[in-house]
């Protein structure tokens, strides 16, 4: 068992001692008002959280401060203590006596223990950078530091708080990156060719262990607009497009994390994301819908990136093609347009109704003086004759499978319209991938391993602090 140093640990009996005994008067100075209680185990909630933190940090940081040797030329390194520093851990501000190290062959300075915990040129911990990320995933930068210094004592600036989300989302974009290369890299291709699996070595960005074996799963991808504080040449704001995914368990019933993906980003990127996530899933045997709308840029990926999925065109927007179809046929507002669109929409979940739509459509092309407007009729009937193969509903709402991209909709909702809309509010390009793409791994319920992922592997680098000096000749 390792010696606890005894005069840290008296000094944290004392400073713990003198923050319970202010709060203890406090307690006997409210006379029965428990609001006053309530705020003094406030205050003093936040205090002991400090002197804990830098207690712990002095512990911690004095049982590593062992023989080091270069990284480089592998000779032991010379340390002294550097005054006390203050830092920014998850649980408060804490301060502890950092160490230099001093290669005397190379010249060189290093800090092995901030390098392991995030701290070269940063006063925030991995820890604190995640608290930070997260939280401004879910609410508007300055709320997140008056929410920091109220809950947490952490006084951070709405500047600190965009640069640590941007550097965080980059921790994930990162792990994004691996995991596409580890599916359609080159390098992966000649590892699979010599019977090797690159998805082996790269973690899973999402977890779907809670899913049952055989739950069918819905994939859908959809894109939204952000407003830039750009202005366009009439003087207007410029608005930009970000796009989003996710996997989740196609019937309500079926248990399961879903899988969110999100990022200003090109359709192939999403499509090469989107892809990987679901070949790490092992989800290879796994029945697949893929619902979406109309947009071009989707379908012509669907194919050649899940070829094995059931192609599903959202209902409802089959049924305002259907109903624009009608107008165009005999007129907006008729009641022939109104009586057939009503009975067309019934159609649409109907054995055959799809394919029985198309034909009324196609005679009335053949009479091109009875029709109302014959290029739009002309248009819309191109649009449902291309996706004829995608509106099979009831066949699919027998199975208890999708129809509607409702949950695709409501994933923009989650990541674009909660968190990127509210009143005033103006992205750049950068900003806004930065918290997509953070806010997409919290709302997938993956964002807390992708930061103890960084943690781990910012100590494993440092582990070549630990090699065996040269030896020295007598």
């Amino acid at each position: 068992m390792k010696v606890i140093h005894r005069e840290t640990v008296s000094l944290l009996h004392q400073q713990a001692g003198d923050i319970l005994e202010s709060f203890a008067e406090a307690a006997v100075q409210s006379s029965g008002d428990f609001g006053k209680v309530e705020e003094a185990a406030h205050v003093a909630f936040i205090e002991l959280r400090n002197v804990l933190m830098s207690a712990g940090l002095t512990l911690s940081s004095e049982e590593s401060h062992r023989t080091h040797h270069c990284p480089c030329c592998n000779e032991a390194l010379h340390g002294w203590a550097l005054p006390v520093r203050r830092v920014v851990t998850s649980e408060g501000e804490a301060a502890y006596r950092p160490f230099r190290y001093r290669c005397l062959a190379c010249g060189d300075d290093h800090y092995p223990l901030e390098e392991a915990n995030g701290l070269s040129g940063s006063q925030f911990t991995t820890g604190a950078k995640g608290l930070i990320s997260e939280a401004a995933a879910q609410t508007p930068f300055g709320h997140v530091t008056r929410w920091l210094l109220a809950e947490r004592g952490i006084p951070v600036s709405a500047k600190e708080v965009d640069r640590t989300a941007r550097e965080v989302a980059c921790w994930r974009a990162q792990e994004e990156e691996r995991l596409k290369a580890a599916v359609f890299g080159e390098e992966a291709a000649h590892l699979r060719a010599e019977g090797e699996d690159p998805l082996n070595v790269v973690p899973a960005l999402h977890e779907f262990s809670e899913w049952t074996e055989k739950s069918p799963a819905q994939i859908s991808v959809d894109g939204a607009m952000i407003r830039s504080p750009k202005k366009g040449a009439d003087g207007s704001l410029e608005w930009f497009e970000h796009r989003a995914g996710l996997i989740a368990p196609a019937r309500r019933k079926d248990p399961g994390k879903t899988a969110y993906v999100g990022a200003v980003c090109s359709a192939d990127e999403l499509f090469d994301c989107l892809a990987a996530t679901w070949r790490k899933g092992g989800h290879s045997q796994r029945m697949s819908v893929f619902v979406a709308d109309g947009a071009k840029w989707i379908w012509d990926r669907v194919g050649l990136y899940f070829p094995d999925a059931l192609q599903v065109l959202d209902v409802y927007h089959a049924a305002e093609h259907v109903a624009s179809a009608a107008n165009a046929c005999w007129g907006e507002g008729t009641k022939e347009a109104l009586d057939w669109r009503k009975r067309a929409r019934g159609m649409l979940m109907e054995p055959g109704g799809p394919d029985a739509i198309l034909r009324t459509l196609l005679s009335a092309l053949k009479k091109p003086e009875q029709v109302a407007d014959i290029k739009a009729l002309t248009r819309e009937v191109r649009y449902l004759f291309g996706h004829r193969h995608r509106m099979h509903y009831h066949a699919l709402k027998q199975q208890d499978l999708p129809i509607g991209s409702g949950a695709m909709e409501s994933a923009i909702k989650q990541l674009n319209t909660q968190r990127l809309k509210q009143p005033g509010m103006k992205w750049t390009r950068e900003g806004a991938d930065a918290v997509l793409r953070i806010r997409a791994a919290h709302l997938s319920g993956s964002f807390q391993q992708t930061v103890q992922r960084r943690h781990a592997t910012l100590r494993a680098a440092a582990q070549r602090y630990q090699g065996v000096a040269t030896p020295v000749a007598a």
